[in-house]
């Protein structure tokens, strides 16, 4: 009715007209916002979309129906809407930010980069454009750059733990920083955000009975269809309740097939995504665990935060995170003498390093994987190599050492998973084609589902390792798969991930020290044919009864580890230090 009235009011003006529908236009997507805040995504887009018939310059209009489009993983649908916005406002910075995150998502990374530098020429201390440049630099292989804009975030938003976390998890993982420095920057986010937290006595209920059953708590966001799960599971499965009481504590709001799975292993079950870290502290000192062990690290969903409230007599991280937490809350890290060498790797690490005696890790296969197949290299008469890590991991140098592997065999072909195609895939290629290895010799795929990215195991015969950051859930998926894998070891535990797993599971010839001697180890398996087919068709068989995979004896291994943790505790407790 009201447009009506506006219409026929202004119908001897144009320009009283146009504003008018400029005005019912603004009032349906005000109404738009409400209904997509409300969560009705039909009634949003059919409220745009009757706004921009009004007045096709209603930039709001056109950036809600974006990230409606996002919302349904329309990355095309939402680039034509970012475009439409630009065209109208090119000098807004939310717009500019919003459309360079999902030109960077689409893969279109320098427009990414040109978008966020824009933003930040009309408004330098805008962290969202700072974590976009972040992103896109990281996707170019420029990662110092990129740490460079992470601490701008940390610097203009000093209270966001996670912004200072995923600084970390990125100085960690790009090799661009010293194993000192990695350390300092986790002791700098502790002490900004942790530390002060921890109660001024430490003082617990927890009788000091040394040989009595132990709770023991796990916190984790990734009971779930997540990496973690697959080294969780089998040991949730074997505890032995006579010697602990398992509790878990899972901190992601969403549960999924695998939770359901995992719940009942556990003797008791917490959903503390809901709760504040205060709250859920609470509860894990009411509880009365004795022993509370972190499996996220600074990984997404991590609640170090309740851990710095100290609710447990004694805390430790493992497996989620490959490094140090920087924490004095937190007292052991569990690992073992391959990924953290005694004498070299303790002083990389705020915490004490509880090594286990047959590797951090324990790994069950996924379920319905396929039969490890025929070795593809035997009908080809060439090999075919494989990377099965995320993009991120496939550093500059890690890609040149490929490109020299392939120069030394010719008919080589590689197979690599999980590039999305755009400037990534581009970047890749020329890195590889600087090295004399050109397209047609690459065959480079995006992120499959799980089924067929466990296919695609079948079509490799021997997966190249990315460094310095090694692969940990991949690398165990190929030795399932039967595809035997080369690694490269470092200085810090995530370069030495891949020789944790390698040597638990009987094949420690396959671990470098430096790149020559990686391409030999390659060159060598790839030249013997029969070698390697016999190889893949035992491997699974091999790693079944390794280490790796030996549920029992690797629980039993850590249920002894917690066990000397909690008596010398005990011995400390009843001479009268509570405190750890």
């Amino acid at each position: 009715m009201l447009t009506r009235l506006l219409r026929v009011l202004a119908r001897g003006n144009p320009a009283d007209a146009r504003a008018a529908d400029a005005a019912a236009a603004g009032q349906r997507v005000r109404e738009a916002a409400k209904r997509y805040q409300s969560g009705d995504a039909a009634a949003a887009a059919a409220l745009c979309r009757a706004a921009l018939a009004l007045d096709p310059r209603q930039a709001e209009a056109w950036s809600l129906l974006a990230r409606l489009a996002l919302g349904d993983s329309q990355l095309e649908r939402a680039l034509e809407c970012y475009a439409q916005v630009l065209a109208i406002d090119p000098d807004a910075p939310d717009y500019l930010v919003d459309a360079g995150e999902v030109n960077r998502r689409a893969g279109h990374v320098s427009r990414a980069l040109e978008l966020s530098e824009r933003a930040l020429a009309l408004r330098p201390d805008d962290s969202r454009a700072w974590r976009v440049r972040h992103s896109a630099l990281e996707e170019l292989g420029r990662p110092g750059e990129a740490v460079e804009c992470l601490r701008r975030v940390v610097e203009l938003e000093p209270g966001d733990v996670v912004a200072h976390s995923d600084l970390l998890f990125l100085l960690n993982r790009s090799g661009v920083a010293s194993a000192a420095q990695v350390l300092a920057e986790h002791r700098a986010w502790a002490g900004a955000h942790a530390d002060q937290l921890a109660p001024a006595v430490s003082a617990f209920a927890n009788p000091p009975q040394p040989e009595r059953v132990l709770r023991i708590g796990y916190v984790s966001a990734d009971f779930r269809d997540h990496a973690v799960a697959y080294f969780i599971e089998p040991v949730l499965r074997q505890h032995d309740p006579t010697r602990c009481e398992v509790y878990c504590y899972f901190s992601w709001p969403h549960a999924d097939t695998v939770t359901q799975r995992l719940r009942p292993l556990a003797h008791h079950w917490r959903d503390i995504a809901a709760m504040s870290d205060e709250a859920a502290a609470r509860l894990v000192r009411d509880d009365g665990i004795d022993i509370l062990v972190d499996l996220s690290g600074h990984t997404l969903g991590n609640r170090l935060l309740l851990f710095a409230r100290r609710p447990a007599p004694i805390q430790m991280t493992w497996l989620g995170y490959i490094g140090t937490t920087g924490m004095k809350a937190i007292d052991c890290l569990v690992t073992d003498a391959w990924a953290d060498p005694p004498g070299v790797a303790d002083a990389d690490y705020s915490e004490s390093l509880l090594r286990l005696p047959h590797g951090r890790w324990c790994y069950q296969p996924p379920q319905n994987a396929p039969a490890v197949s025929a070795l593809p290299a035997a009908a080809r008469g060439f090999p075919t190599f494989g990377s099965f890590n995320k993009f991120a991991r496939l550093s500059v140098d890690t890609l040149r050492a490929w490109g020299r592997l392939l120069q030394r065999l010719p008919r080589a072909r590689l197979r690599v998973i999980g590039v999305a195609p755009g400037e990534s895939c581009d970047r890749m290629l020329q890195i590889l084609e600087d090295e004399g290895v050109f397209a047609e010799r690459i065959e480079i795929l995006g992120r499959l589902p799980f089924d067929a990215f466990l296919q695609q195991y079948r079509e490799v015969d021997i997966a190249l390792d990315p460094y310095p950051y090694n692969g940990a859930t991949t690398a165990c998926h190929s030795l399932w798969m039967g595809v035997p894998v080369v690694s490269r070891c470092g200085r810090s535990g995530a370069a030495r991930s891949g020789a944790s797993i390698l040597t638990n599971a009987g094949l420690a010839q396959l671990v470098a020290q430096s790149w020559e001697e990686y391409l030999d180890i390659v060159q060598g398996l790839a030249a013997d044919v029969g070698a390697l087919a016999q190889l893949r068709a035992t491997l699974r068989q091999r790693v079944t009864a390794s280490p790796l995979m030996d549920a029992p004896g690797f629980t039993r291994g850590l249920e002894t580890a917690f066990r000397v943790a909690w008596q010398e505790w005990c011995a400390r407790a009843t001479a009268g230090r509570t405190a750890c």
